[in-house]
């Protein structure tokens, strides 16, 4: 009950942060010059909303049947691929996505113009979605909205 109550939030998290990455990017192309307090909000959301997609992954790490499994026998885990992607490289790459959002976060608050606040969101906003998209188990994600 709790494996499949944290799997749905962890999928609509999904949706969520690439909705909101997606959003912060359109925004980033659009107000270079009139790049305000609004949009370094909607920065923020999407770095909180990362979080929250780390802190659901995190505790689906530790009770999922699967990569429980997949733990105990690592040295099999590690010469599987897909099973490797699901408990090692995944959760990497997310945690990188994890960085990438908080330290854009950051950049953009402290960034002096405008302009500056948007070439940060663009670039870091950008990098942290490439991570997100690598590493999102698509057939998964959307399967289960589409079956």
């Amino acid at each position: 009950m709790m494996y499949q109550i944290l799997l749905k939030l962890h999928n609509v998290l999904a949706w969520l942060v690439l909705g909101t990455g997606f959003f912060v990017l359109v925004k980033a192309l659009g107000a270079r010059a009139t790049w305000s307090v609004p949009e370094t909000a909607w920065v923020r959301r999407l770095t909180l909303l990362v979080h929250l997609q780390l802190v659901a992954g995190l505790a689906l790490w530790f009770v999922s049947p699967a990569v429980s499994a997949a733990r105990s026998a690592m040295g099999e885990t590690m010469k599987d691929a897909a099973l490797r992607r699901l408990v090692v490289e995944h959760p990497t790459l997310m945690l990188a996505a994890v960085i990438s959002a908080t330290v854009t976060s950051v950049l953009v608050r402290k960034a002096g113009s405008s302009e500056a606040k948007a070439q940060k969101a663009l670039v870091g906003t950008a990098v942290t979605l490439l991570l997100v998209a690598a590493m999102v188990p698509w057939q998964l994600l959307t399967g289960r909205w589409t079956s």
